[in-house]
């Protein structure tokens, strides 16, 4: 038999500290006074224990006495001023008048009475409830894998766990009209689950996984019902406000990424056209200087023609001319047009070499690595215009652009073998990369080996098999 002391030790050392439970228990306030409000009459505790609920409510002016069988926890109770006393509690409630409290509560005390006496005691509860009243029960919640599992055992008086649905069916059986089921204490839990974002490829799968992961462990670790004895009472509503769901939260750090790499695209985009921009002016510049050198090309020639028959006529004149002109003079006359002759082949040349500078920087740009590498990136900008920027076409386009850079460095394997060093020393960044790109796709840059196989899984629960079974059968399908 577990003595008196013994159980205010196990108390004193599981249960929490006095205000960790009286900031737990403040969630009911409301309704309490919402009932009060209504029926001013005293509260009951059923197994007050150490008595933090007593405690609240007289800080709020409410009255309330509670009942335990430890004398321990009476004499406690009763030296903090309380009004405390010992009994039982099917007993001391069928000893009240009917009607006579608008509260009944009792905290994690249901799971100690055994069945039988549980019926009885709600019974009991219901009777010497006033009609606009209402009773409190908390206890531990089974659904809760580590609370029905372990937890509650660390309490060796505790009979059986109990699930809300038995709880609230079994109060609706003793003659309360209306049932409110609230998950108590979530938030007090060290919860650091996070789902990705949908974006990301994959994150349908390990979603369904935290998910389930929350439902089953981190579900609020109690829960309480408060049955209200008639159903058109006025305080339901204010209980129901208490259920509140709670929803895992995105990742942070995971959206955040994902914004990061949208930007990165953009400014590739951004680019590409500036590159794309400087290309054309060129070409359009040695376009221009090609026709200029022509146009003037021509000019010269027609001068240089000119000028051999000026020359011509010279020539001829000079031998039929009865005017007295040395043949000094006419040599003169020719070596003066053959220079210009010559200088005006010079231009033409020196036009001609821009001409020729100008295509070779043009094909020099577009035979750079530059260029070629940036090729990815003005084939996602070209299709970003066409299929618009939602953020479906980004993660695509974004994906493509990867496809194309591993298949780039696969065909050089010195550069692969330096991006597969680097990444070695960097495992978030190359599982992002495996996550984005595929396992096969990617496989030989990131790791520079086969991942090698799962040797077994006999050792596996029966549940991890199926896990196993479920991922292995998603990574199929996506590399499909």
């Amino acid at each position: 038999m577990v003595t008196d002391d013994f159980y205010r030790a196990l108390e004193d050392r599981f249960r929490g500290s006095r205000d960790l439970i009286k900031a737990r228990q403040s969630v009911y306030l409301p309704v309490v006074e919402a009932v009060l409000q209504r029926v001013p009459k005293k509260i009951i505790d059923i197994g007050c224990g150490r008595a933090e609920w007593l405690g609240l409510l007289g800080e709020r002016g409410m009255t309330a006495v509670g009942v335990d069988l430890n004398d321990e926890f009476v004499a406690r109770g009763q030296q903090a001023g309380l009004s405390v006393i010992k009994g039982d509690a099917t007993g001391y409630l069928g000893q009240q008048p009917d009607q006579s409290y608008a509260l009944v509560s009792a905290f994690h005390v249901v799971e100690h009475l055994g069945f039988e006496k549980l019926l009885t005691f709600m019974k009991e509860a219901h009777r010497a409830l006033d009609d606009g009243g209402a009773m409190l029960l908390e206890t531990p919640n089974p659904a809760n894998l580590l609370v029905g599992a372990c937890n509650f055992y660390l309490d060796p008086t505790h009979e059986r766990p109990i699930p809300s649905v038995l709880l609230s069916f079994a109060a609706e059986f003793s003659g309360f009209e209306r049932v409110v089921v609230v998950p108590v204490n979530r938030d007090f839990l060290h919860n650091d689950l996070e789902l990705l974002p949908t974006e990301l490829s994959g994150a349908s799968v390990v979603n369904k996984v935290v998910s389930a992961l929350d439902q089953n462990f981190m579900q609020a670790p109690d829960y309480a019902i408060i049955a209200f004895k008639k159903a058109d009472n006025e305080s339901i509503p204010i209980a129901e406000t208490l259920v509140t769901p709670l929803a895992l939260p995105i990742s942070q750090k995971e959206t955040e990424d994902v914004n990061a790499l949208f930007a990165r695209v953009l400014e590739a985009e951004k680019e590409r056209v500036a590159l794309q921009g400087k290309a054309e002016l060129a070409a359009a510049e040695a376009a221009y200087l090609k026709l200029e050198a022509e146009k003037e090309q021509a000019a010269l020639r027609a001068k240089v023609e000119l000028a051999v028959a000026e020359a011509a006529y010279l020539n001829d004149r000079a031998a039929r001319s009865e005017e007295r002109v040395s043949k000094e003079q006419a040599a003169a006359r020719a070596s003066e047009l053959e220079a210009q002759l010559h200088h005006a082949q010079a231009r033409v040349a020196a036009a001609e070499d821009v001409a020729h500078r100008s295509q070779h920087h043009v094909a020099a740009m577009l035979a750079s690595t530059s260029w070629r590498l940036s090729s990815p990136v003005r084939a996602g900008g070209l299709m970003i215009r066409k299929i618009g920027r939602s953020k479906a076409a980004v993660n695509r386009l974004a994906w493509l652009g990867l496809l194309h850079a591993v298949a780039y460095v696969q065909c050089r394997p010195a550069l692969k073998q330096r991006i597969a060093n680097v990444l070695s020393r960097m495992p978030r960044v190359r599982a992002r990369l495996i996550r984005m790109a595929g396992f096969d796709a990617i496989q030989g840059v990131v790791t520079g080996a086969a991942v090698p196989a799962v040797e077994s899984i006999d050792r596996l629960t029966a549940r991890g098999r199926k896990v196993h079974a479920d991922l292995l059968g998603a990574l199929n399908a996506r590399t499909k």
